[in-house]
């Protein structure tokens, strides 16, 4: 049976007075890792209108793939940058229930 799409989906949301430094570092690691993730399927970022939360989205390919770059310096070192600027990050695994349209 082929591996099922992994889907990560954290809330986070940032101190107040650390909002746009969070946004920054997010951004620049997104620039700095984009097409070099082995599994990565793609990913979204949505930003609160009040700049308070943020959801961030992930698909790999499958648990393996998911699993793998959750242990990736490059991703455990961010964690570790963006860690104090947090208020709190609530993440979940998800399977992909349905599809309509494009995201």
């Amino acid at each position: 049976m082929p591996d099922r799409l992994v889907v990560n989906i954290s809330v986070i949301t940032p101190k107040r007075e650390r909002f746009e430094e969070f946004m920054a570092l997010q951004l620049a690691q997104h620039h700095a890792l984009r097409g070099k993730v082995e599994g990565l399927i793609g990913g979204r970022l949505f930003r609160s209108r009040e700049d308070r939360d943020v959801v961030l989205v992930t698909m790999f390919e499958s648990e393996e793939a998911a699993l793998r770059f959750s242990r990736d310096e490059r991703f455990t070192s961010h964690l570790a940058r963006v860690r104090p600027l947090l208020e709190r990050a609530v993440p979940g695994v998800y399977e992909v229930a349905y599809e309509a349209g494009a995201l």
